[in-house]
Parts: structure tokens; sequence; C-alpha cells
């Protein structure tokens, strides 16, 4: 089941994914006298008529339960600990890789409190780079084509950096067809050898990539069409949002997410820089004024470009609200302009702040750059796409009302502020966190900021992962678009300005994403 999520394909078994998950979990029957349970507190062995509990299965058993929403208790990775260290069987001084590997990925999922998880996460994460440096570590696994590619790949893109296309491509590269332990587990349950996998895979991948080429091209002619290559103060890149959208929910089915959330995206980036380099603050409040009226002949006396900028916010939301309501069955136009004004309301405070060279205190800072992050404007013109009629009860839960997007609002305008510091420095901008942390505490270093900031961060994304399996009536779509949102953000601000300045490593995620098809293997 692991290595169908890994690779990609486990839509294609959520039946079978589900009597899988229910058979360890649940309380098993026959003859109506109750057997005993495959998940116990203490985790998991190698089968059902086991005793003997292995931390290799437990981790990733305890991951998958936790991931799919069943009630799981951190306190079974316990049971293998022992002075500190952890081993893969209780009483006994020995551990592998593989051990170390699942408890790396299980101690990711852990919610705020769960020491067990903290403790487990220090010591796999170490054990497994010590194991990079000592190459023979992975002698012994040689019927593993490339678990040191599948570690390397774990240490530089933890759970909440590992979006499901760069993990799938990743791991059609590293998988491997005489994976033993694999192959015995895909034959007992579907008969079939691991090539059939791989070939499933494969085909799968690169049919979804041909899919989102097609989308792409829409997203540039959109982006033609509406004037905005004309546009000299903005970035210029559609190709970097759709990737971060198509990255994320990739299925066929979610082509309405995927254009709804670029072409939003795209406009909160031309807003955000014509608000920060662009207008004054006066034709700035004309620009929020005529989206309150919902009115273009509000700012006819202003600039081209601003013109041009607000045409396609105009154009792009009116049609978005018709698509809407063919899915919805209601006109949700004033929800979601007033989620546009609020974003606006945010850039002005922000233009006003830097006109002022005001650096406000950190807590009012978040509270207004949470929003205008952008990231709840492009989530909120998406989400009714998801397949899903949602409910004024089911929005409460989503959108600014809601933990879950201020959690996945924070953490993005968070860590983009760690790696913008210097260059908004540079620029005259004042208002950061990072500046604003400092300003509170004089005698703090730029890197103790940092370090605090990160400590939020990390404290955050814990909570999202309770958000993403806490029992709602919130679509499980609807929570994936959500979570993603704060991975992706976490993908590109992992070392630097991966969206501002589009480095490398960044250009090299998209070609392999969305423009490299993926080569049959022999």
């Amino acid at each position: 089941m692991d290595g169908l999520m890994r690779l990609g394909i486990d839509r294609f078994f959520q039946k079978e994914i589900k009597e899988m998950l229910d058979y360890v979990y649940k309380l098993m029957l026959k003859a109506g006298t109750a057997m005993s349970r495959c998940w116990t507190e203490t985790g998991i062995g190698w089968g059902r008529e086991n005793p003997v509990h292995d931390v290799d299965d437990t981790c990733m058993g305890f991951r998958l339960l936790r991931l799919h929403g069943y009630d799981v208790s951190s306190k079974c990775i316990e049971h293998f600990k022992s002075d500190g260290k952890f081993f893969c069987f209780a009483g006994e001084n020995q551990h592998g890789v593989t051990d170390m590997l699942n408890l790396y990925r299980a101690s990711q999922v852990r919610f705020p409190g769960e020491t067990i998880l903290e403790e487990a996460n220090a010591y796999s994460k170490a054990y497994l780079a010590n194991a990079l440096r000592n190459k023979d570590a992975f002698d012994k696994w040689a019927f593993k084509k490339d678990l040191e590619g599948e570690v390397e790949y774990a240490l530089k893109y933890p759970w909440h950096r590992s979006v499901p296309r760069l993990e799938a491509r990743n791991y059609i590269e590293q998988y491997g067809p005489n994976d033993m332990w694999l192959g015995k587990t895909m034959f007992r349950m579907y008969n079939v050898n691991n090539i059939t996998f791989l070939d499933l895979a494969i085909a799968d991948f690169n049919r979804c990539q041909a899919i989102h080429q097609k989308e792409l091209q829409q997203i540039i002619r959109w982006w033609d069409q509406s004037g905005f290559t004309e546009l000299s103060f903005t970035r210029q890149r559609p190709a970097e949002i759709y990737f971060s959208i198509a990255a994320c929910m990739f299925e066929p089915e979610f082509a309405p997410i995927r254009l709804a959330y670029t072409k939003t995206a795209c406009i909160t980036v031309i807003l955000d820089d014509l608000f920060d380099n662009y207008g004054s603050v006066a034709d700035l409040k004309l620009f929020q004024e005529a989206v309150k009226r919902w009115d273009p002949s509000v700012i006819s006396g202003l600039s081209e470009e601003t013109r041009v900028s607000f045409n396609g916010l105009y154009n792009t939301l009116n049609s978005l609200v018709k698509d809407v309501f063919k899915v919805q069955g209601r006109d949700i136009s004033h929800y979601l302009r007033a989620i546009w004004e609020d974003l606006l309301s945010t850039y002005i405070v922000e233009a006003e702040w830097s006109e002022r060279k005001y650096i406000p205190c950190f807590d009012d800072y978040v509270e207004n750059a949470k929003v205008s992050i952008a990231l709840g404007t492009v989530v909120l013109n998406a989400i009714f796409f998801c397949g899903e009629v949602l409910t004024d009860d089911i929005l409460a839960q989503v959108d600014f009302r809601s933990n879950f997007l201020h959690l996945v609002c924070l953490t993005g305008r968070l860590i983009n502020d760690t790696k913008t510091f210097e260059a908004e420095v540079d620029r005259g901008e004042l208002a950061s966190s990072i500046s604003c942390y400092i300003n509170e505490n004089p005698k703090a270093s730029e890197e103790e900021a940092k370090a605090h900031v990160y400590g939020i961060i990390d404290h955050a994304l814990k909570e999202l992962n309770l958000e993403l399996v806490r029992p709602s009536n919130v679509p499980v779509i609807c929570k994936r678009l959500l979570f993603n949102t704060a991975r992706i953000m976490q993908l590109f601000y992992m070392v630097k300005d991966g969206f501002g300045i589009s480095d490398k490593e960044m250009k090299g995620h998209l070609q392999k994403i969305l423009f490299e098809p993926v080569s049959v293997q022999n």
C-alpha cells in the first residue's frame, strides 16, 4: 500500500486499501467470536498471528493509519525505545536503514505534544544522515534498487516539503522490481509482480503529464489574452504557479481546481507587485474602491497597466463565478469579492507601512501578513471546484474563520519571510516577521529571529497534521487542497526564494514534473 501511494497510483485501489486498513486496525471476527487485533498499543508484527512486533512495520502502519483518519496513538513507538535509542525489536540492540527510514517517516506526521515522535525524529534523522556518510550501511540492502536514493530524498524532502508528483517521479526512478519485501506483499494482494505496478505508475504519470501540458497551454493563452505579458512591473511566473498546484492536485478530474487556482494565484502576484512597486497609496485605494463597487470605470483615470490588472481580475472572477454556479448551484460572487477586498486591504496596510517607514509589532504584522500572502485568497477561489457542494458550515471550517486556513497562511507567510528578508531589506521594505521580531527584541540577532520564526512554523505544521486527519464533514479533497498549499510553500522556500528568482532546482522540478515524460524501464 505504501508503495502504491508513493508511486502515485493508490487512487486505483481505494477499495482494497480501505479493506486492508480496516483489517489491520479493527477487531476481526470469525464465526461470531472475537479474534485478536492486528494493531495493538505496542504496534504490529509481520502478521496477525505473529506476537513479535517490529519498528519497521509498526511505524509504517502507524503513519498510514493516521493519515487515513484512524485513531492511533504514538505510544506504540515507545515500545522500541531504550536508553535514548530506537531499535527494531523491543529489548534487542539492533536496527537498520529501512527501520530508521520508516521511523523517520512516521515521526513527521506527529501532532503537537507528541514527545516520543520528537525524539524519534531527531534520532532517525541523525542515523540516516550518518548512513549516507557511511556507504557500507547500504550494502546488505542490495535487493532494494536504490535505498540510498530513498534516504537522500527523505532527508531533503521531508513530509511537509514532499509534494505528490515530486515523490512519485523520484520513487518511480528508485523503484526496484527485485524488492523482495514489496514483491511478496504485492503478489499476495493482487497476484501480480512489481513490474506491473511500475508499468502502471509510468503510464499514469505520463498520461497526467500530457494533460497538465495542455492545461498549461490554456493558462499561457489566458495570460497573453489578458494582457499580462505586457505588464512591466510584475513577475512573469504562470508556469511556476501552475506547477505549484499540478504537483499536488494532479489527478485528471481536478482540472477545474488547477485552472482556477493558477489563474487566481497569477492575479494575486500581479496585484502584490502592483501594490508593492508601482502604484501610489492613493491609486491603490482607488483600485480597492473599484473592487468594492465592482466597476472598472472607477479607475478609468489610472495608468494602462493598472487598468489591465483590474480588468484581468474583473474578467477572471466573473468567469469563475459563472463556473462555480454550475457546480455549486448558487451565486457566490459576493463571497469571493469580499475575499478579494480583504486581500487588497492588507496590501494597502503594507503600502502605508512602507510609506511611513513603519515597523509594526510582530503580532500585528503576522495578523495582516497571513492574509497578504494571498494563499487563502487562492484556495478559496479554487475550493468550490473540489467536486462537493460546500455548505456555509463547511466553508466556515476551511475559510478565514478556521484554524486550518490560518495555519496554511501562517506557515506560508513565515517561510517566505525567512528566505526573502535580505532582498526586501535591500529594496527598502521594512516590515517582515524577521524585522518585526528584531525591532521588538533589539538584542536579538537575525539568526535568533529566524530561529524564533522557524519554531512557530514547526509547531504550526504539527497542528496542520492534526487538521488534516481530524474527523469532520469537510470533504477530503478540500483538506488536501489546503494541506498541499502549505506543503508547496515549504518546497518553494526550502533554501531560498524559489519562486521570486525561479532558481535552478525549482526549474529542474518543473522540467521533470511538467515536461519530461518518464521513460519505460527495462
